[in-house]
């Protein structure tokens, strides 16, 4: 690691994780933030979420509850939307719940696609026990004689 990216670390490492955390769970992303604090890059912020341990979980955390900062901004922006305002309104609802809903599923509107498989072979096996299991429950025990025809009894003799 450079001495420049030490520094950086050094600099987030003073600012504070709680602080951090806070500003991207109300809503900041993380690039605005590293350019407010000096142009650091992506190399530098996975630097320091990785210099902790138990950061980077504490970071996915804070991700998925800052999708429910995005869901409540797209709220607001579409309730203080007027008529000459509504297409930019509506195009800032629409990304703030796509981001909203890839940092927390629970803002996930879309349709989950189910995927089902059939063969014919295990319909048919499946069919077969199904009838066998009918054909059983349909035998009847039976007391019965042998009875012969009289034709036959007189062809006999």
């Amino acid at each position: 690691m450079g001495r420049i990216t030490k520094e950086r670390i050094k600099q987030l490492n003073d600012i504070g994780e709680d602080v951090i955390f806070e500003r991207i769970m109300a809503g900041h992303t993380v690039k605005a933030l590293l350019a407010e604090w000096g142009s650091m890059g992506w190399g530098t912020w996975y630097k320091w979420l990785d210099d902790e341990p138990g950061r980077r979980d504490k970071y996915d955390q804070v991700l998925k509850r800052a999708g429910h900062a995005y869901a409540q901004r797209a709220v607001e922006t579409a309730q203080m939307a007027t008529p000459e305002t509504v297409n930019v309104a509506r195009l800032q609802v629409d990304t703030d719940k796509w981001i909203a809903s890839k940092l927390n599923t629970v803002y996930d509107t879309r349709q989950k696609e189910t995927t089902v498989t059939l063969r014919v072979e295990d319909l048919h096996s499946q069919a077969a026990a199904l009838i066998s299991q009918e054909a059983e429950r349909a035998v009847i025990d039976a007391v019965y004689e042998d009875v012969t025809d009289v034709e036959e009894e007189d062809a006999e003799n």
